[in-house]
């Protein structure tokens, strides 16, 4: 496995928004529950997409800067800050090795971690250190592999999403499998359809690093964190084979 290029998501930019728009809603959610119980005032977004967390929490009030490896998605990001009027900062740069500032807390939010090598992770988290200040917050979510490799739960995120954006209609069918060494591999078909004369379509693959909460745990401590809360995405205590999605809080030593 490699970790993932910083064009990974050009194909999915312009479409992102729209198939994701419910999830986020929830983690944002749960999100901004975690930061009230902190002395949190400025946030950094080290992998914000089209921006979703960053537009939630500067609505609530906080100071938050995104940043993203993919130019479409900071693009996207940007054009959307300008409409809603939002005074929201977003730069490029690279999760495993940018220097931002010293924050109150790091967010990494929809598997970002994933898409690294368990390597990268490592170096990643070492970066994020050095991008927080003393007892900084770092949260981040990602698949449960002791859920995945239960039973047919894989097949729990075989989709099959349709949306309509004005007159063009997008579809995406993906099928997941996964290893017990957490190598989940995800392949995706694309309809987009403008009209005649015919839609496009397009295959996709992409493999993530997944772990078990024990797993995130260990790591965080081999890096310099301490684990504070694990639960699922919806805020709800972790179950191990049951919890999808985990959301880990750590705090910076």
């Amino acid at each position: 496995m490699y970790s993932a290029k910083s064009s990974h998501y050009d194909k999915e930019a312009n479409h992102y928004d729209a198939f994701n728009a419910d999830s986020s809603r929830l983690i944002n959610s749960t999100v901004a529950n975690i930061l009230k119980t902190y002395d949190v005032t400025t946030i950094v977004d080290l992998s914000c997409g089209t921006g979703s967390q960053v537009f939630w929490l500067t609505q609530l009030g906080y100071e938050v800067v995104g940043c993203d490896i993919n130019a479409k998605m900071l693009r996207i990001a940007e054009n959307n800050a300008a409409a809603a009027k939002l005074n929201a900062a977003f730069l490029k740069g690279d999760m495993r090795t940018v220097k931002i500032g010293r924050f109150d807390a790091a967010i990494t939010i929809f598997n970002s971690i994933g898409h690294l090598t368990k390597l990268d992770f490592e170096k990643t988290l070492r970066n994020v250190a050095n991008n927080l200040n003393d007892n900084g917050l770092y949260i981040f979510d990602i698949y449960n592999l002791n859920y995945l490799i239960k039973g047919d739960h894989i097949t729990n995120l075989t989709i099959d999403w349709q949306k309509l954006e004005g007159n063009t209609k997008i579809r995406d069918i993906q099928y997941s499998t996964i290893d017990k060494a957490g190598l989940l591999c995800s392949h995706t078909i694309s309809h987009v359809d403008k009209g005649p004369p015919s839609p496009h379509i397009s295959n996709s693959s992409q493999v993530m690093q997944i772990y078990t909460a024990s797993q995130l745990r260990k790591i965080l401590i081999r890096n310099g964190f301490e684990p504070l809360d694990q639960t699922g995405i919806d805020g709800s205590s972790l179950i191990e084979s049951e919890t999808d999605r985990i959301i880990t809080t750590a705090r910076k030593k």
